[in-house]
């Protein structure tokens, strides 16, 4: 007698008919009787599947579209899997908005009715990010040596204009010094030399009378 397959063996086969194999299940899960993980070789897939008795409870079928949700940021897609009978239960636009995959399964197969949206392979993601990190590194060091240029350029020209300053300082200290000893002179003149002169003129006066 043949043996009926299970619902992860029927969920399984729609994925394997696309090129993907099993690379990991999950029978305990919290809010879903069942969860298989996919890869095709670059990108990995989350299936949450429901039994009939789940999708007897409201709350079970939300905690499961939330927690199908959250694995978006684990893999590159997921898809929710319910009874065949119980498809009009899920609102297909709620699943279109936010990228997530829909099969419906009976003893006769599985359906997808509603195609996941990839986000793109991890590891390329991952690659794309550490090269975008790379090419900012880059830049900002390009920056980086660019402005420490500039400001050896200020400081250099800064230092010449020192120098400058410098000199011209010890000129004008020189000729200020060179003044303030003419002044000294012309002020001992006029105290001394001037009226020793002008008694010396009197005298001369007084002898010629």
């Amino acid at each position: 007698m043949r043996r009926r397959p299970s619902i992860q063996e029927i969920v399984s086969s729609l994925l394997m008919d696309e090129g993907f194999y099993e690379i990991s299940r999950d029978n305990e899960s919290t809010f879903m009787d069942s969860q298989i993980v996919f890869s095709d070789g670059r990108r990995e897939v989350a299936v949450n599947i429901l039994t009939e008795d789940s999708c007897n409870s409201k709350s079970i079928i939300h905690e499961a579209l939330i927690e199908t949700q959250k694995l978006q940021s684990k893999y590159d897609a997921v898809i929710l899997a319910l009874p065949r009978r119980y498809s009009k239960i899920i609102d297909e636009n709620v699943l279109l908005r936010y990228g997530i995959g829909l099969i419906i399964y009976d003893m006769m197969g599985a359906e997808e009715v509603l195609p996941p949206k990839f986000a793109g392979s991890r590891k390329e993601n991952k690659e794309n990010i550490q090269g975008n990190v790379q090419n900012v590194s880059l830049t900002e060091a390009a920056l980086l040596r660019s402005e420490m240029s500039r400001i050896l350029r200020i400081l250099e020209e800064l230092e010449a204009r020192l120098d400058r300053l410098e000199k011209e300082q010890k000129i004008l200290s020189s000729k200020i010094s060179e003044l303030e000893k003419a002044r000294s002179y012309t002020i001992v003149e006029q105290k001394i030399i001037n009226p020793i002169k002008k008694s010396m003129k009197e005298n001369k006066n007084d002898e010629g009378v």
